[in-house]
């Protein structure tokens, strides 16, 4: 059984995850349209839904509202502004809004957002890819703040490995499943 999902699209999709690191962010600030679509794009092969959002304007609105990052400037966002919207969208999956709040200033207060956006990155690609390879996680940092983004983005790519498994495992159930002839009620 493990060796089919190993190789479904949906471990497929999971594993070719790429978040953009802050120098593939978009260069010009961005309207709220822009970066909605921009952000669900990211997100889209990770998505147990390819109908469901990652990000609403609602949503933006909210986490300014609720100071999770700062207001746009004259309606316009900036890089960083989405790379505080990637790291939301996937930490929102398993914790709330003030715990994102609290984790992403401790990571800021700490480094540079761009160092801590990139090593965001890379940690959650890598616990993805040790989330579906079935791998066992890597040694544990040192560093508070290291071992802390590496438990957050670990956190997360259960949840997608979860998720992506359950839909593989439904597809095959639906395979599986005699099909109904047109005439049979």
């Amino acid at each position: 059984m493990k060796q089919g999902f190993q190789n479904s699209e949906q471990a497929r999709q999971a594993r070719a995850f790429h978040c953009p690191r802050w120098a593939q962010l978009p260069g010009i600030e961005l309207y709220m349209d822009q970066v909605t679509g921009y952000i669900n794009e990211i997100f889209a092969p990770l998505c147990p839904d390819p109908q469901e959002k990652m990000l609403t304007k609602a949503m933006v609105n909210n986490y300014v509202k609720q100071r999770v990052m700062g207001p746009p400037q004259n309606k316009k966002y900036s890089k960083a502004h989405v790379a505080y919207l990637v790291a939301i969208c996937a930490l929102k999956q398993v914790f709330s809004i003030p715990e994102i709040a609290q984790l992403i200033r401790s990571q800021v207060d700490h480094c540079p957002v761009e160092q801590a956006y990139d090593y965001f990155c890379e940690q959650l690609e890598r616990a993805l890819r040790l989330a579906i390879e079935g791998a066992p996680a890597q040694q544990a940092p040192q560093d508070d703040g290291a071992l802390l983004v590496m438990r957050v983005a670990q956190a997360y790519a259960d949840k997608v490995y979860i998720q992506k498994r359950l839909a593989y495992e439904a597809q095959r159930e639906e395979a599986a499943r005699p099909q109904k002839r047109e005439s049979e009620p």
